[in-house]
């Protein structure tokens, strides 16, 4: 069977396809536009951590007929701080929360079930900010899809394929309902003008895209005297691909999004047909205290006798990589080149995309106003990004949710979310096996990493169990060993 066969067949099994596959959805079905008997919107806040506290800040500034009734989070203090960070704000006159907060003690959730309490308090047509660790978002998504919610969530929307065919489920009821549905990729808004031009046939026909997401590392939570396992691993969430998906889809997956965007050519269910990936796990072995003191060393052996004799003394990260470097390759040929890296003191090259076409070729730079240009096959400057953002994008993102909400405008960017976090489990999964992975083998059959099922107790057990030394470091994915269709 063909991989567009697979694809159709796999539609066809989930109840997405043909016009619903490539158009935008505004079916007047239910669910009303806002909050039932009112044109007051109640929002929750599921994730009161930096992004979640960000997210519901930014909507905020929309400044439209709104009040924040409930937050959740998996633990007690950061949801009193959410909650209580948020009743301060609301206490200034001069701040965008003035009087649109109204948290009472008892609409302050915490647990692994927080978020279905927080829901509870809403109606059709109120909103819900998801920002909880990604491995999570399949199930909140659904729930919050299954109570009538609208809903903004924070990227990745999935971490894996089961998670991605659950998403992809959801996606469908919430085109039903009529949802207004906005996943966090923001930087989309900043570059949209730059990839229309590349669709319009600027640059002739496109052959490939490189992308770049090279930044230090990452922050790592040391484990606290007789800590559960399971608080651990979601405290220090980076670190465990079944909470975070990798550095590849927590945050590569803003420049694999645009690199979709760019090689699907408007096809919201566009993507690759295969990836084969090479990375692997070097800094990330060692703790961050450690790296830290660490003296300057001549040569390897040096470190490494070094790294054996003071190892045992410091937490050490979970699971994850620090470096991928992807070759995608979609079905008309052309390829997607990707890199994404978590260590210090190298190359630093973040959401970065350069295009080549058969008669031109293009740059975008991150945010930079003016960056976005393109030229053709002599070098000639044919179009450049000139001028300010209308807003922050962060900020944009939530005015234009807003809008579709109260005017009730198409926006259900589900599934576009879906295909760019699964592109990125592509990525992630060929890297893990050393093997070049197809896209509907591994929608298909593609390892859950969720084994358990859903998590919503602290008496569950870790979907990951540390090996005798505390560490984790036989459960590290190994190329040619792990089996990304196992489990």
């Amino acid at each position: 069977m063909s991989a567009l066969q697979n694809r159709r067949s796999f539609l066809k099994q989930t109840g997405i396809g043909t016009a619903a596959a490539v158009a935008a959805s505004n079916f007047a079905l239910n669910t009303p536009v806002h909050a039932a008997g009112s044109d007051e919107i109640r929002i929750a806040l599921v994730g009161c951590g930096g992004r979640g506290s960000g997210a519901v800040r930014d909507r905020a500034q929309v400044g439209d007929h709104y009040k924040i009734t409930a937050v959740a989070d998996a633990f007690e203090d950061s949801a009193k701080r959410g909650a209580d960070s948020l009743r301060k704000d609301a206490a200034k006159e001069e701040n965008p929360l003035a009087g649109k907060v109204d948290i009472a003690d008892d609409s302050v959730f915490h647990g692994l079930d927080a978020y279905k309490k927080a829901m509870d308090c809403l109606k059709p047509g109120d909103q819900v900010i998801l920002a909880t660790p990604p491995g999570f978002r399949p199930f909140h998504y659904r729930y919050a899809v299954e109570k009538g919610l609208h809903v903004f969530m924070e990227k990745p929307v999935c971490i894996d394929a089961a998670g991605f065919r659950h998403v992809m489920e959801t996606n469908k009821t919430a085109e039903e309902k009529n949802l207004k549905i906005c996943v966090g990729f923001q930087v989309r808004l900043d570059v949209a003008p730059w990839i229309e031009q590349i669709h319009a046939g600027k640059i002739g026909t496109l052959l490939s895209t490189r992308i770049y997401y090279n930044a230090g590392r990452i922050w790592c939570r040391p484990r606290e005297e007789g800590e559960e396992e399971l608080h651990f691993q979601i405290r220090n969430w980076y670190h465990f691909p079944y909470l975070c998906g990798e550095n590849i889809a927590e945050q590569h997956c803003h420049t694999i999004d645009l690199a979709n965007q760019i090689h699907s050519k408007g096809d919201r269910m566009g993507h690759p047909v295969e990836a084969n990936t090479m990375g692997g796990r070097t800094y990330k072995a060692a703790p961050e205290e450690l790296l830290r003191q660490a003296p300057p060393f001549s040569d390897r052996k040096e470190w490494d006798k070094w790294y054996q004799e003071h190892k045992s003394a410091f937490p050490r990260h979970g699971q994850a990589w620090d470096h991928f470097f992807t070759e995608y390759t979609y079905a008309d040929g052309s390829k997607v080149y990707s890199q994404c890296r978590h260590i210090n003191n190298c190359w630093t090259h973040t959401l970065s995309e350069y295009v080549q076409g058969t008669s031109g070729s293009g740059t975008y730079l991150g945010y930079n106003p003016g960056k976005g240009k393109l030229v053709d096959s002599e070098g000639h400057e044919i179009w450049t990004k000139t001028g300010k953002l209308p807003k922050v994008s962060n900020q944009w993102e939530h005015d234009l949710h807003v809008k579709a909400i109260r005017e009730d405008l198409p926006m259900h960017q589900g599934y576009a979310g879906a295909m760019s976090c699964m592109m990125a489990v592509l990525g992630r999964e060929a890297g893990y096996s050393g093997k070049v992975i197809k896209w509907d083998d591994l929608v298909e059959k593609g390892r859950d990493y969720f084994p358990n099922g859903e998590i919503t107790s602290w008496d569950s057990p870790a979907p990951v169990q540390p090996d005798a030394d505390g560490f984790y470091e036989n459960s590290v994915p190994v190329p040619g060993v792990y089996n990304p269709f196992a489990g």
